[in-house]
């Protein structure tokens, strides 16, 4: 899948996030041009001021901030017609199952709702051309982690989503991919998951190595991606026999619920 960044006109969620920053600013340097989206109008306006982008402040999770930003995007079309989607808003949560279950909605709502219905929303504008919907999940959507219990739901939700909209679509002009990266050394994950993965020693990426994985995959059209080793390998013993994985994860268990205790 060859791409000519400059023709392209990119619609990336969570744009002020620590990925959806250096995402933003990769995508930029490469000619393409963007509608950064994101609900902190400050940091977005500086944003899209500093790399000469527009913008559109929204929260997607509501209908109407939704269809405001379609509308938006419509009216450039003539000019400006949106040729990608990057799926990148999220939320994380924190503690055991129990500790987290009240932010259940909250998190199936950013996580895979929106994401779901704004792909649904801008797809009979991608259907006129060329071009691609990337959907930014985790290693967690192919792995039962624990203290992600209500994250790994919903990116095992949006990995299910993206797998059967490409096939779906496989007969039209849009091509469907699904990254997932491991911890990320950003401010995503609160002080109880940044110490679980100290104490775990868990490898943490930088946005900018992850945000060059996304942008190599969508030169190359892969359809899904595991970013980092041995993450890749775990992926693939856990869809064999996830039995392999248990010894290993109880043990984050036991130092999870340690770390809580502390």
């Amino acid at each position: 899948m060859r791409v000519d960044w400059n023709a392209q006109h990119i619609v990336l969620t969570g744009a002020t996030g620590g990925l959806g920053r250096e995402l933003a600013s990769q995508l930029t340097e490469l000619g393409a041009r963007l509608t950064l989206v994101g609900r902190n109008e400050a940091a977005l306006t500086q944003l899209a001021k500093s790399l000469q982008q527009d913008y559109w402040v929204a929260d997607i999770t509501q209908s109407n901030a939704r269809n405001l930003l379609v509308e938006h995007l419509h009216s450039q079309s003539d000019t400006l017609p949106v040729t990608g989607l990057i799926n990148n808003a999220g939320l994380a949560a924190e503690g055991v199952f129990e500790q987290q279950y009240s932010q259940a909605e909250a998190m199936l709502t950013i996580n895979l709702l929106a994401p779901i219905l704004l792909t649904a929303e801008l797809l009979p504008e991608l259907k006129l051309r060329r071009s691609f919907v990337l959907n930014v999940g985790s290693v967690f959507g192919s792995i039962g982690f624990p203290g992600q219990t209500l994250y790994c739901a919903t990116k095992f939700g949006l990995k299910g989503f993206t797998e059967s909209l490409r096939r779906e679509l496989s007969d039209t002009s849009v091509h469907v991919m699904y990254t997932g990266p491991r911890a990320i050394k950003t401010g995503f994950n609160g002080p109880l998951m940044q110490a679980l993965n100290a104490r775990t020693k868990t490898t943490e990426d930088t946005p900018e190595v992850v945000a060059q994985c996304i942008i190599k995959q969508i030169e190359k059209g892969q359809i899904g991606r595991i970013i980092g080793f041995p993450e890749k390998l775990f992926v693939l013993l856990n869809s064999i026999r996830p039995q392999w994985l248990d010894g290993a994860l109880f043990k984050v268990n036991r130092t999870l619920k340690s770390l809580i205790k502390e």
